[in-house]
């Protein structure tokens, strides 16, 4: 995973647009699935309502966030970028807590606010 932020930086840096990246990252990554799941045997007969939350997710990340953050690789630093697109885990806990009832431990808390800390640190040595 490393690889791909500086991939879609060097990329970015002629005239693709961050609209058409997403277009091409999502393309590949659905023609690869498609072909792995169909050499698998998977059937596609899943509830209906579960599919749905899953498109909602992937309109959120797979198409919202990938908007967002390709835009800010193209004009930032890959350096900062990065971590800060990978605070995701941040978010998820704290939204699995409200929504889902999920447990906040000691360690769990204790994480987020080193995420935190570190997107700090480093957005401040960006200066």
């Amino acid at each position: 995973w490393g690889t791909a932020p500086l991939l879609f930086k060097v990329g970015l840096r002629g005239e693709v647009p961050p609209l058409i990246a997403i277009v091409v990252h999502n393309l590949s990554a659905f023609g690869i699935a498609l072909v792995l799941s169909l050499a698998l045997g998977y059937r596609f007969d899943y509830p209906l309502r579960e599919l749905l939350l899953i498109a909602l997710g992937g309109i959120a990340s797979g198409f919202l966030g990938l908007v967002f953050f390709f835009m800010a690789v193209k004009e930032g630093d890959v350096s900062l970028v990065s971590p800060i697109a990978s605070s995701s885990p941040l978010w998820a806990s704290l939204l699995a807590f409200l929504f889902l009832g999920e447990e906040l431990s000691f360690l769990r808390l204790l994480g987020i606010v080193l995420v935190v800390v570190g997107i700090v640190l480093i957005s401040l040595s960006s200066r």
